[in-house]
């Protein structure tokens, strides 16, 4: 009787935590994922993100903002939430992460029959000057791996624009994201090929340093919880790729 009272007052610790500090929850510009879909917010993460509220009784807002504003606010305070952001080691300094919740392939794109030019001239594409998302895995990436990302713009759909009008030769991207950025862009994706892709990595939701560690528990547990009763995978399956799923989900027979 006693451990069942000590669990009950636990949970009401816990819930009292999630309740007690509101968060601020910010998604970007990134068809499927995210988006503003008229008056609300929509896509894949908000979708995921306005179930797990519903499990944890939360009614907290998310905006759909620009990338560079979310990140700055992620590192300014506590109680700040991004939708969808890839783990690397100077991310964990300031954020925490729960996911994964889907993957993405960090994909090279170019002009219509541009790679099969290259290929023809033997021209090494760590040589050709590209362009990326400001403070995103496309940029950090593959500047690892040894690509010239010297242009870096504020949204996807700029950095389309910068590939159509021959600002830089190698757009690189997440392949979901090609499409829409490049129609809100005012060009049709035939315009634009795959030239290579670098890696698949897995994208989580993160938190900002000092977000109480309850609410980020719950985010934590309601999410593998989705992932066990199957209602992960039917929401994943409306937005993403087949590719996309997370490894960690068991998909039924």
């Amino acid at each position: 009787m006693n451990l069942i009272r000590l669990v009950c007052a636990l949970s009401l610790l816990l819930a009292g935590a999630v309740h007690a500090a509101p968060l601020k929850i910010y998604g970007m510009e990134s068809k499927p994922v995210s988006f503003q879909n008229g008056p609300r917010p929509d896509g894949f993460a908000v979708e995921l993100a306005r179930a797990i509220q519903e499990r944890l009784g939360q009614h907290d807002p998310i905006e759909i903002v620009p990338w560079a504003r979310a990140n700055t606010l992620a590192v300014a305070g506590p109680g700040v939430m991004l939708l969808s952001i890839v783990r690397t080691t100077e991310r964990a300094r300031n954020m925490e992460f729960v996911g994964p919740i889907f993957s993405t392939r960090v994909t090279a794109f170019a002009l219509k029959g541009q790679a099969a030019e290259w290929q023809r001239q033997n021209v090494d594409p760590r040589q050709l000057r590209a362009g990326a998302r400001r403070g995103s895995i496309f940029v950090s990436l593959p500047r690892a791996r040894g690509y010239k990302v010297l242009d870096e713009t504020n949204t996807s759909e700029t950095a389309a624009k910068m590939l159509m009008n021959h600002r830089f030769d190698l757009w690189f991207d997440g392949e979901e994201l090609y499409v829409d950025a490049l129609r809100r862009a005012g060009y049709p994706p035939t315009e634009v090929e795959v030239a290579f892709r670098l890696d698949q990595v897995e994208v989580s939701f993160a938190f900002s340093r000092g977000t109480p560690a309850a609410i980020i528990q719950a985010w934590d547990s309601a999410l593998r919880d989705m992932k066990r009763d199957g209602s992960f995978v039917r929401l994943h399956r409306k937005w993403m790729q087949p590719h996309q799923m997370p490894a960690d989900v068991l998909l039924p027979h």
